[in-house]
């Protein structure tokens, strides 16, 4: 059995090697933080059938793919983060203002400019950003995933 604190401890210790997982795994931010939580939840609830054993770290991994894989089936068209076609940027000031320009003809002004902060952030700084718009880590990866669809479909659609 594995008492409430314990069962904080290995969410701290675990979180980060999970989340790193399922991203690898689905390759999108939003999708890997939605499966991370779902696993810490399954732990929680079943946290008094538990034991904390050598085998425990192959139980998260093990229930963490098995989450990956559903969430896969139930979402066939899962969104590609934008994160995977960014290609490093030489350090040309030219390449870069006709992207950001390109960037804020897409998506407007103030989407524009939440995408780059968003990009640029890690994630205390990604927190920040929610709390400072009034929603929740969850809300605004969803949101960011809104912002790089459009960003992806726009691409798409002029590529054609």
């Amino acid at each position: 059995m594995i008492d409430n604190e314990t069962c904080e401890m290995i969410i701290n210790k675990f979180y980060d090697d999970i989340y790193n997982f399922c991203l690898s795994r689905l390759k999108n931010t939003y999708a890997a933080e939605e499966c991370t939580q779902e696993v810490f939840l399954l732990l929680f609830r079943k946290r008094s059938k538990l034991n904390f054993s050598e085998k425990f770290r192959s139980w998260l991994y093990n229930t963490a793919d098995r989450i990956c894989k559903n969430y896969i089936k139930k979402n066939k068209n899962i969104t590609v983060d934008i994160d995977d076609y960014a290609e490093v940027i030489p350090d040309n000031t030219a390449n870069e203002t006709l992207i950001s320009q390109e960037l804020y003809e897409i998506l407007g002004n103030e989407e524009a400019e939440l995408l780059l902060e968003y990009l640029e952030a890690d994630f205390g700084k990604r927190k920040q950003i929610a709390q400072r718009l009034g929603i929740t880590i969850k809300a605004l990866y969803g949101r960011m995933d809104r912002l790089r669809q459009k960003v992806i479909d726009y691409i798409s659609d002029n590529q054609q």
